[in-house]
């Protein structure tokens, strides 16, 4: 029997769904990985559908403890001892248990137990009134049975048993306890064979379909599961520039617009720097465009390495720009990390005979930095490095320019 883990197995191949659908009404178990993940789904989903059949069987066989005095008023006593000081009490220690234990085999043995004991009971009544008096008894014996097979939501196979249990019990009790007449056995084991007969169908069905549920909502599952992976595989290809395998300028904007938001409710600094990369219109016209685009993936990987991973953020704008989103790094920090892209860049040693300055690939670099303040936009940060990127590249290229933008 397979115990009831806290984690549910999750089930990844829908082949293994369809296999298990294929197989067909007569057979109503799993394979092992799957069975487990059944059994998971069944006790959590109907564990307050056992507790709420426990407590109605509970309580309506006490009640009918009422009739007691009316059926056997010479018994009544010893009958309410079984009822209400042997059966009630192991009724309630059972919901009890229920909250405590998370194995799904051993809630369904003990609930099992329980009504095989709850059948015991009705026979040990019996044994404790006449002949003329048990056909009261008897039709609570076969609603013990309707309650195996229809209300107790024991699956199949313990249903079964249980049921089976009860019958021969009972069928024992009144030939060698209770020794009814040859009418009356009969009676008793004609009735109880026909509650059987139709809850057994009734049983069997309910955990077909219960089985066959699942099975529909885990393929529901794993498709939703594929469709929000693809979704999430579309989403970030829509983020990323195509020829360098960096993000693009949607997504800058994007976690521009989110570092902008936490760094005003945190009153911590922001910086951005603009990069672009100097006379690469010279260098594509000497070398090409496939050159060009091999460039442009060089200095894009010299920039990534430079920076802290899952926190700052390279994009490319398009052309031979590019921006950095620095969260929490001021002016002079910046500035620092401006460099180190400047001059990896530079040691890259890629030849640009169309340089006017180095004779190589190099890159001016617009730095602005600034703690947001209300009132303040983001666009005002990216137009100041902008600003620096221009002044760069006006004093002769390869150079930073900082500006810091005052409270």
């Amino acid at each position: 029997m397979e115990d009831n883990n806290n984690e549910n197995p999750i089930i990844k191949d829908e082949y293994e769904i369809e296999r298990e659908l294929q197989k067909g009404i007569w057979r109503i178990r799993f394979s092992p990985h799957i069975e487990k993940a059944f059994l998971n789904y069944f006790l959590k989903k109907y564990i307050w559908r056992i507790r709420f059949a426990v407590s109605l069987g509970v309580f309506l066989y006490a009640a009918v403890g009422i009739l007691d005095p009316f059926v056997a008023p010479s018994s009544k006593e010893i009958l309410w001892t079984i009822r209400w000081a042997v059966v009630l009490p192991l009724g309630l220690s059972f919901l009890l248990l229920t909250y405590r234990i998370k194995k799904e085999w051993l809630i369904q043995v003990l609930h099992a137990l329980l009504v095989v004991i709850s059948g015991v009971g009705v026979v040990a009544m019996m044994m404790f009134i006449s002949p003329e008096e048990d056909f009261f008894y008897q039709a609570g014996f076969m609603s013990i049975v309707f309650y195996t097979y229809a209300l107790s939501q024991l699956r199949f196979p313990y249903a079964l048993f249980t049921s089976f249990t009860t019958t021969f019990l009972y069928l024992m009790g009144d030939y060698g306890i209770v020794q009814n007449s040859t009418k009356g056995l009969l009676e008793g084991a004609f009735f109880l064979t026909l509650a059987n007969l139709i809850g057994i169908p009734v049983s069997y069905l309910w955990e077909y379909q219960l089985r066959k549920d699942f099975l529909l909502t885990e393929r529901l599952t794993i498709e939703k599961r594929k469709t929000e992976q693809l979704n999430k595989v579309l989403k970030d290809l829509s983020y990323v520039d195509d020829l360098t395998g960096i993000p693009n300028r949607r997504r800058f904007k994007e976690y521009l617009k989110k570092e902008w938001e936490r760094s005003k409710r945190t009153k911590r600094p922001i910086s951005i720097l603009m990069v672009d990369i100097d006379f690469f219109k010279n260098y594509n016209d000497s070398f090409g465009h496939l050159a060009g685009d091999e460039c442009l993936r060089r200095v894009a990987e010299a920039m990534s390495k430079n920076l802290r991973k899952e926190i700052d953020l390279v994009a490319r704008c398009g052309g031979e720009e590019f921006v950095v989103i620095l969260p929490e790094v001021d002016a002079s920090q910046a500035r620092k990390v401006a460099e180190r892209i400047r001059q990896a860049v530079l040691n890259l040693n890629i030849p640009n005979p169309g340089s006017e300055t180095s004779g190589k690939i190099t890159v001016s670099v617009g730095v602005a930095s600034t703690v947001p303040q209300e009132g303040m936009s983001e666009e005002s940060l990216v137009e100041t490095a902008d600003k620096a990127l221009y002044t760069a590249k006006r004093e002769g290229r390869n150079k930073v320019v900082c500006k810091e933008i005052k409270s």
